[in-house]
């Protein structure tokens, strides 16, 4: 098992992932009818970082890291994750 970054082509096995909770509206602020296009942005391209976490080439979770606020507090980032087990 390891944990890498994520690139572009890892977003086929996080699209799952990701429409499992937001589709819910219990969790996170997004969209319940948020698309896989909008949500490969939200993923890949805003955040400083995204991670995957991978066996034998299976994206199993996923996390990313974003700045939480600009200015003097741009120093603080919060995660978001998801096991595809849950």
């Amino acid at each position: 098992m390891i944990i890498r970054e994520a690139i572009e082509h890892d977003f086929e096995a996080i699209w799952p992932i990701f429409h499992s909770i937001v589709k819910t509206g219990e969790t996170y602020a997004y969209a319940t009818d948020t698309t896989k296009e909008q949500a490969q942005k939200i993923w890949l391209q805003y955040p400083r970082k995204t991670y995957v976490l991978e066996q034998a080439g299976e994206i199993l979770g996923t996390y990313y890291l974003k700045t939480n606020q600009q200015g003097p507090g741009k120093h603080v980032c919060e995660t978001f994750a998801r096991n595809s087990n849950d």
